[in-house]
């Protein structure tokens, strides 16, 4: 069953009421930037997903799994790094580089790293009020990975 797209237009996006300054905001550990991230990308694709009809719980799960792990989030970074600033590019591999834990989720280290970076990305873009970058992210990412 499809929900009425009117009914929560301009629902699937949020904003941060009072943004951080970008200098400040850069200076936080990457896994802190990556952990407001996470809950950020995954908030999106639930919104995305029940925008679009998904109103099962489980077929939720299931839908949101494939799209929110570190080897998808591997091949968003790979896709949406080479439009980076030199500067975002910068910051982003910082947050690429930094320690990881011994324990990782599914995937390779390397993908877990990019998936991390990704992640602190969209914390620091959501922290900044960088409403619009976050947009075009998201944007990417439902086309690429795909929204049921």
């Amino acid at each position: 069953m499809k929900v009425d797209k009117g009914i929560l237009s301009g629902s699937s996006f949020f904003e941060i009421s009072q943004v951080w300054n970008p200098k400040e905001a850069a200076k936080l550990p990457s896994r802190t930037l990556a952990y407001i991230g996470d809950a950020v990308y995954e908030l999106m694709f639930r919104m995305e997903h029940v925008k679009n009809g998904i109103d099962d719980a489980g077929r939720l799960h299931s839908e949101i799994t494939k799209k929110v792990n570190s080897v998808a989030q591997a091949v968003l970074f790979d896709k949406i790094f080479p439009g980076l600033s030199e500067e975002e590019q910068a910051m982003v591999i910082c947050w690429r580089n930094a320690k990881m834990p011994a324990k990782h989720g599914a995937g390779t280290p390397g993908e877990y790293a990019r998936a991390t970076a990704l992640e602190a990305w969209v914390g620091y873009l959501f922290v900044t009020g960088r409403s619009e970058d976050l947009r075009k992210l998201f944007d990417v990412a439902f086309e690429l990975l795909g929204v049921a």
